[in-house]
């Protein structure tokens, strides 16, 4: 075969990879070159198809300067981003190629972001009259050979949700950062580069919320009487009632000391604990975050890795369900021949008559759940790690449930008060024997309803109210996920866009708000309340979403967020952003708090350690009265416990002192 073929079809794959993997479906194929961009050419029912990729977007929004600015044109990336420059010779390759094809193929991945590649593409340089849409969830030789034999009409409605979703966060993003950097400009005269996101804004300001909510925390005193039961071995257990006064704990444990304690009722039932379903994205993230400490960013960029060594099914999917098309025991007989034959013969040994996959409820028009293929090649260490454990969820998804058998004792004693018991034995462990998953066994108690039980000892144990969790990149991703706002393609990147504006960090495993953050958050809080809330971006997200479905015109959207922003950074109060932001980026003087960098309202104390002290002098008065301490003892007792808010601590260690404190 010639390097110069005419009449041919031009095949775009998304990324180099892919297009090799595409490549390698057919049985003979001819390495061209042109430049340091390669193509391929390969011959299907008899005429030439020439393969050659994109290396993702080629094109990207740009618009004038100034601000508000609502129009922009597509360009080539690397004429608006220099770092971008690697993807010119991509780009001229596809021009070229492009200019001499009778047809076109988009076999970019088979979403959003792969429906707008390949259609720029073509549009720009070919003609969407003579495209067609390849669909393939894996890039294994059947599916791509397949693929390929039923080709599609382009997805013009995928396109225009791309497109709809591009536009709207290009608008939304230069027009809102335009404001913040404008305002900034106003008070101090420099120019700093400053970002706001559609999605990144309501996600920084929950940040903010969720830590200064765990800041100033102050952890309340309540009592639970233990109790030490003989039913057969000596256990332990806890009065089904708490306690918020000591004093009546303490009453009330001297009663039931010396009151009879019976069996009231038993019960034991044989629980099935159902197989987990496949991996959609989000779960995946959940999941290896849980097990090995990956980001979601990370772990899309392992999965994408995966997928494009053919080794996974494509991971940006919503789907928990694998389709009866996907032949599964075909799949399994696959991993019995790789390195992790050892799952299977786990599999193998529980399930006697064939897999049956336990189908999860969320979908996916475009893409099943996450699947292995049954084909493994090597890859990096952190990519097999999580490859591990896509084949567990796997394979556990198409095995048993586990089963256990649980025992539940109600105690009574004669005044009234009552205690619970609750142990298990496992009958089956089924799933679990292939994916972690912790079941305890115990022996269950040989007791029935009326018999008597010995007390061998009462007290009062006291406990503090914990507060709120902490935000990991996990919890974030799943607050998103619950939100309804962002993609699974597009979260994890997100949230690693925070760190890298240098808006959050890491502490204790948990984000938190850097001073920038925290002023750029309250600012785009309260000055954009109606672009940052999380009802508009989810109300945004449907409004895409439906574009995807033909159920809503694209062009009456992009309308809707030009008007909705329009009347939020029009007219905003440019000095007092201005000034603010310029003091959380210390470039003007201000007076600030004796504890933080933020800016001192009263008192010498900004607003949130002046919240502490109110909250402190509320809190230690109930400390007192439930515990029967003095008002000394409970600010220490706060003090020491490691749930208590930094913005408390700050005070009992530096603000609590008599002459500071009646200085107020």
């Amino acid at each position: 075969m010639s390097c110069s073929p005419k009449d041919y079809t031009l095949l775009i794959a998304e990324k180099p990879k892919a297009a090799k993997k595409i490549v390698e479906a057919f049985s003979k194929y001819q390495q061209c070159n042109k430049g340091k961009a390669y193509y391929w050419i390969v011959r299907w029912n008899g005429s030439p198809v020439v393969i050659a990729s994109a290396v993702g977007h080629l094109f990207d929004l740009n618009g004038k300067s100034g601000f508000p600015v609502f129009e922009a044109e597509w360009r080539p990336i690397y004429e608006i981003n220099k770092k971008a420059y690697y993807t010119k010779k991509y780009y001229d390759l596809l021009r070229w190629l492009s200019s001499n094809a009778k047809q076109f193929i988009n076999a970019c991945d088979y979403d959003i972001e792969g429906s707008v590649i390949g259609y720029m593409i073509i549009k720009t340089f070919g003609d969407l009259r003579k495209a067609k849409r390849m669909k393939y969830s894996t890039l294994t030789k059947q599916e791509i050979i397949t693929a390929i034999g039923d080709l599609q009409p382009l997805d013009i409605y995928m396109v225009e949700a791309g497109i709809a979703r591009h536009l709207v966060d290009w608008i939304w993003g230069i027009n809102v950062s335009r404001a913040l950097m404008k305002a900034v400009k106003s008070a101090t005269s420099k120019r700093i580069i400053l970002s706001a996101g559609r999605v990144q804004s309501p996600s920084l300001i929950q940040i903010i919320k969720n830590d200064i909510d765990r800041s100033l925390f102050v952890p309340l005193p309540y009592f639970k009487i233990r109790v030490k039961l003989d039913l057969g071995k000596e256990i332990y257990a806890y009065l089904d009632q708490d306690f918020e006064n000591k004093e009546e704990a303490k009453s009330v444990a001297r009663r039931i000391k010396k009151e009879e304690l019976k069996v009231e009722e038993v019960k034991q039932a044989d629980v099935r604990i159902p197989r987990p379903v496949p991996f959609n994205l989000g779960d995946l993230q959940v999941e290896s975050g849980r097990f090995f400490g990956f980001s979601p960013y990370k772990t899309e960029r392992l999965a994408e890795e995966l997928y494009l060594n053919g080794m996974i099914s494509y991971p940006r999917t919503n789907s928990q369900k694998i389709p009866p098309s996907i032949n599964v025991g075909e799949i399994i007989r696959g991993l019995r021949e790789g390195p992790l034959k050892k799952y299977v013969q786990v599999f193998d040994s529980i399930v006697a008559e064939g897999p049956r996959i336990r189908q999860g409820q969320r979908d996916d028009p475009a893409h099943p759940a996450i699947y292995p293929t049954g084909y493994f090649t090597r890859v990096s260490k952190d990519a097999y790690r999580l490859y591990d454990l896509i084949v567990r969820r796997f394979l556990a998804s198409a095995s048993l449930d586990a089963i256990v058998r649980k025992q539940d004792i109600l105690l009574r004693f004669a005044n009234g008060y009552t205690l619970s018991v609750g142990v298990q034995s496992v009958i089956e462990k089924g799933w679990t024997l292939i994916y972690p998953r912790d079941l305890k066994s115990e022996d269950l108690f040989n007791v029935k309803k009326g018999d008597k039980v010995g007390v061998l000892g009462v007290n009062v144990v006291m406990y503090t109210t914990k507060p709120s969790v902490g935000l990991s990149r996990i919890s974030l991703l799943k607050w998103m996920e619950e939100s309804k706002i962002g993609t699974e393609a597009t979260r994890g990147k997100i949230i690693e866009t925070l760190f890298l504006r240098k808006y959050v960090k890491l502490k204790g495993g948990y984000i938190i708000p850097t001073t920038l953050g925290l002023t750029v958050g309250e600012v785009l809080d309260y000055y954009f309340r109606d672009l940052t809330s999380v009802k508009m971006t989810s109300e945004m997200e449907s409004e895409l979403e439906l574009i995807k479905y033909g159920k809503k015109n694209k062009d009456d959207v992009i309308k809707e967020v030009k008007e909705r922003i329009s009347k939020q950074v029009e007219g905003f109060a440019e000095k007092e952003v201005g000034e603010k932001i310029a003091k959380g980026l210390g470039l003007i003087q201000y007076k600030k708090c004796a504890y933080c960098d933020l800016e001192v309202e009263k008192d010498g104390l900004c607003k949130y350690h002046r919240m502490a002290l109110a909250q402190l002098e509320k809190i230690k008065i109930i400390w007192e009265d439930r515990s029967a301490i003095s008002e000394e003892e409970a600010i220490k007792r706060i003090a020491k416990l490691k749930t208590t808010g930094k913005l408390i601590k700050d005070i009992i260690e530096n603000k609590w002192k008599d002459d500071v404190r009646h200085a107020r």
